[in-house]
């Protein structure tokens, strides 16, 4: 009879640390709430299509949102957008392949109307 009483009691300080310690991580799940969908789904989208199934609104208004997107490197950079700097200082190189012994113009298209090509 003891010792029913004793698991049953231990049984019930197990519960009770449980809910405590789930009412004391609430706050820090708030925080990173919507990052926790994300997580669980597996989603392979981009952070918009996986935010979009939680409900919540992708907003860019803070700076950690602008970070996010400046992270991607998609697009040329700034330093590539300076003024008297060239992209390859090598005479007779192509600005995609500045290595020696490169060709100078590796594209070729062909003659259209579009490019007013002569025939």
């Amino acid at each position: 009879m003891a010792r029913t009483v004793s698991s049953l009691f231990f049984s019930l300080c197990i519960i009770a640390s449980l809910l405590l310690s789930q009412a004391s991580a609430s706050s820090e799940q708030e925080a990173v709430g919507w990052l926790m969908p994300m997580m669980r789904s597996g989603c392979k989208g981009t952070i918009a299509e996986c935010l979009s199934d939680t409900d919540e609104e992708f907003d860019l208004d803070s700076e950690a949102n602008r970070r996010v997107l400046a992270t991607r490197r998609r697009y040329i950079s700034y330093g590539a957008l300076q003024r008297n700097r060239v992209p390859c200082s090598r005479r007779g190189n192509s600005y995609y392949n500045c290595r020696p012994g490169a060709q100078a113009n590796p594209y070729t298209r062909g003659c259209s109307a579009i490019t007013r090509c002569r025939r």
